[in-house]
């Protein structure tokens, strides 16, 4: 594997990518990088080697740092690693049908099922996404993704595939790794001492925490961060980023498994909170706590969960961490990609800053999640 990177579209018309012989490509880019001139170039150039990819929030993480521009890791035949792939423009009320369906294209593509299926949504489909992954693919299959970003969530987030460049909708890679992958999903936040249970939840939307207002009690845990929308309703996303919700989906070796949930909007009059993922009655929840440190070091130890007692260095790999926590320490953004350098080696990767993450928890069975705020990793062996 190679990763490339490039600034501008003059310099990759001037450099390339370098080799003959790509077997796939997964690239990464911010919204304003001319993304149709560098998928057109890679098609006429390398005619129906498969392209996966998505726009991330203010630059991609590569070997070198954070970039603001276009990154590519470029899969070659000594890899080994197949890859096929299968986009489709769909909306969330025909999202789980329409992954079945490319999940089906994929099985076809490859000739086999994949080892595991990496996924890009726009923002909304998530959850239909993992449904319709598994019902093709069964729920043992294993996924990782990252939600499409942009600057500033304004709605102009792509993901690519198949030649589309595509507003609402997805992308879907399945891998053949016959020498192996190791993948981890980590949330990186500490549980604080406030916990209750969710008794009123439709989707995204919490109403109420203890048969309370879900704002109130999120504020009162939170030491009063969302006070000015009680009651008037606002977006809180950027006050929150620090301060998610929790719920213990698992448990592995006795320590409780956590899935972060990013409250983003109180809702006027009700001072009920809007999520980026859903939540259920029933749910129970805690508030969690991060720092800016703790979201760099989270790298090196969602890199060695998965890696875990294997001792063989990885050809290459891909790290999906979240927007959302690099919106609030921007300036260590190089340091993420120092600290997945630190624990995977010198190893060609590439990074994207999502808004949402997905991943599979192994527990007591395999557990394909999405949730927000968090990390995880791909490493091809």
């Amino acid at each position: 594997m190679r990763v490339r990177t490039y600034r501008s579209i003059d310099e990759f018309e001037r450099e390339g990518i370098g080799i003959d012989g790509a077997t796939w490509f997964i690239v990464w880019s911010v919204i304003d990088f001319p993304n149709e001139a560098l998928l057109t170039a890679l098609e006429r150039t390398f005619p129906g080697v498969p392209v996966f990819g998505t726009t991330s929030f203010q630059g991609v993480f590569a070997p070198e740092g954070f970039v603001r521009g276009a990154c590519v890791l470029v899969g070659e035949a000594s890899d080994t690693v197949r890859m096929g792939v299968s986009a489709c423009a769909t909306d969330a009320q025909n999202a789980r049908r329409d992954a079945k369906k490319a999940c089906a294209a994929l099985r076809t593509h490859l000739g086999r099922a994949p080892d595991l299926v990496v996924m890009h949504g726009t923002p909304g489909l998530e959850e239909r996404l993992l449904e319709g992954i598994e019902d093709e693919l069964g729920r043992d299959v294993v996924v990782y993704g990252g939600t499409a970003a942009d600057d500033e969530i304004a709605g102009k987030w792509q993901v690519f595939g198949e030649g589309a460049i595509i507003g609402e909708g997805f992308v879907v890679a399945g891998l053949v790794t016959p020498d192996g992958y190791a993948g981890g999903f980590l949330g990186g936040y500490l549980p604080t001492q406030h916990a209750g249970k969710i008794t009123r939840a439709e989707g995204r939307t919490v109403f109420t925490i203890d048969g309370r207002p879900a704002a109130q009690v999120y504020n009162e845990w939170a030491g009063g961060i969302v006070s000015a929308e009680l009651g008037s309703g606002g977006a809180v996303l950027l006050k929150t980023n620090l301060s998610p919700i929790g719920r213990v989906i698992d448990y592995s070796a006795g320590m409780p498994v956590r899935l972060l949930s990013h409250p983003h909007e109180v809702l006027p009059r009700t001072d009920a909170l809007n999520f980026f993922a859903e939540l259920a009655t029933g749910d129970e929840v805690r508030l969690m706590t991060g720092t800016p440190g703790a979201l760099i070091s989270r790298v090196e130890r969602v890199v060695e969960r998965a890696l875990g007692r294997r001792t063989a260095r990885p050809k290459g790999g891909i790290l999906i961490f979240c927007g959302g926590c690099l919106a609030v320490m921007r300036e260590h953004a190089p340091r993420v990609s120092e600290a997945f350098r630190k624990a995977a080696g010198d190893i060609p990767f590439i990074g994207v800053a999502s808004f949402g993450e997905q991943g599979c928890f192994i527990g007591k069975r395999k557990s394909n999640r999405h949730g927000n705020l968090m990390c995880n990793v791909v490493l091809f062996m």
